[in-house]
């Protein structure tokens, strides 16, 4: 991918892009990677999103590939809970246009789109983990989906369109315990193969514990009774894409005013 269109030093950075680059701080990503990962665009560049998402399309088309496409608007001080849309057929551009037209007169300053793979030639997975503390202490729950992105964890319901698992367990070296399965009735897996899958992604992610416990240190030390951190898995490769705490903005103050956190533009 391209990097990001018409941005200049002069133009605020927004406060959901330094939630990305406290990922990069903690080494969850690099800067190069975060830069290919999301697409950024002026406000006044939208047709240039519009039309780039639809070469993309055309272009994994070709391949034979298929992924989904999350457009986000956002304004300069928000951390989260942005307007976004999520398509992935070249025929839903029309409903794209509409979403930014209607959104003309919003605050936002920037544009983004980010894509995920979900073709069935690939494994494509994403989820949350979030570490509460309850009374028997720390505890970690894991809501993973397949194919799709981790925001639609917002709306699950008995109806849910993707394959899904919720799971439990005390703290690191604990194994899970499942406690939700759904597959919806045009799943083409099996329970045994996405107990499996879940398994294998939960491996994936103990591998990063390092850098995670260095992460909900920092994040303890504001006493949250709980946070999140979102994450995907496509083919081989683990990338955890972003956080949400209860006040992310005191914690982007903190971070933003250590020495590894640099600005950017």
């Amino acid at each position: 991918m391209p990097k990001s269109r018409g941005l200049t030093l002069t133009q605020p950075v927004p406060l959901k892009w330094k939630k990305y680059l406290a990922l990069v701080d903690f080494g969850f990503i690099t800067a190069d990677e975060l830069e290919a990962e999301i697409r950024r665009y002026r406000r006044a560049d939208l047709h240039r999103l519009v039309g780039d998402i639809a070469s993309d399309i055309r272009q994994e088309r070709r391949q034979g590939h298929r992924s989904i496409y999350v457009v986000k608007l956002v304004p300069a001080d928000l951390p989260g809970q942005l307007p976004n849309f999520r398509m992935e057929d070249i025929s839903e551009l029309k409903q794209l246009r509409g979403f930014l037209d209607a959104r003309s007169e919003g605050h936002h300053i920037e544009a983004w789109y980010c894509r995920t793979r979900i073709d069935s030639d690939v494994f494509s997975v994403a989820g949350r983990i979030v570490f509460s503390t309850a009374n028997t202490g720390s505890t970690q729950i894991v809501e993973q989906l397949w194919r799709g992105s981790p925001r639609l964890l917002e709306s699950y319901s008995d109806h849910f369109a993707f394959p899904y698992v919720r799971a439990r367990r005390y703290s690191w070296g604990w194994p899970y315990s499942i406690e939700q399965i759904h597959l919806p009735s045009m799943a083409t897996m099996s329970r045994s193969q996405l107990q499996s899958e879940f398994g294998y992604s939960m491996r994936c992610i103990e591998q990063e514990k390092d850098k995670i416990e260095a992460f909900c240190a920092f994040l303890d030390s504001f006493s949250f009774k709980a946070y999140s951190l979102e994450y995907k898995i496509v083919g081989a490769q683990l990338k955890f894409i972003d956080w949400d705490t209860p006040l992310d903005k005191q914690v982007l103050v903190r971070v933003i005013g250590s020495p590894l956190f640099p600005l950017k533009g």
